[in-house]
């Protein structure tokens, strides 16, 4: 593969992620805890050697498949253009919906208390620009 479609792809996989940052960083850790307890629970199983503790421990990891399975679906869902920006408005707790792939300075009107808010892209994460009350 070329360097430029390789710079392609990156600049592609970076904008879909514009926004929720930390969101997908928390998610990455998430997974990985997740991936290294299954191992270890393994190790744990056949170091035992009380039948029942062995059970519990060859039972976490079936348990966890699940938990993978969930992670990296919400990565998923987080990367694509479908995904919403969504908020919580701070003076009320009512919803704020930016939409999917909102641009910075995108507005929005809380339908309960009336405010303001604008998007803004702080170290790749959206925040909230509280504009009028």
């Amino acid at each position: 593969m070329s360097r430029a479609r390789d710079i392609e792809i990156l600049t592609e996989a970076l904008a879909l992620e514009c926004g929720n940052t930390s969101m997908l960083a928390a998610l990455a850790d998430d997974l990985d805890f997740e991936l290294a307890a299954t191992k270890l629970d393994g190790r744990f199983a056949d170091k035992a050697e009380d039948p029942a503790i062995k059970a519990l421990f060859r039972k976490f990891p079936r348990g966890a498949t699940g938990h993978v399975r969930g992670l990296r679906r919400i990565q998923e869902l987080t990367r694509s253009a479908k995904a919403l920006v969504l908020f919580f408005c701070p003076p009320c707790g009512w919803q704020l919906d930016f939409g999917p792939d909102p641009d910075e300075g995108a507005e929005a009107k809380c339908r309960l208390c009336r405010g303001t808010f604008a998007l803004r892209l702080v170290n790749g994460d959206w925040t909230l620009d509280r504009l009028a009350p």
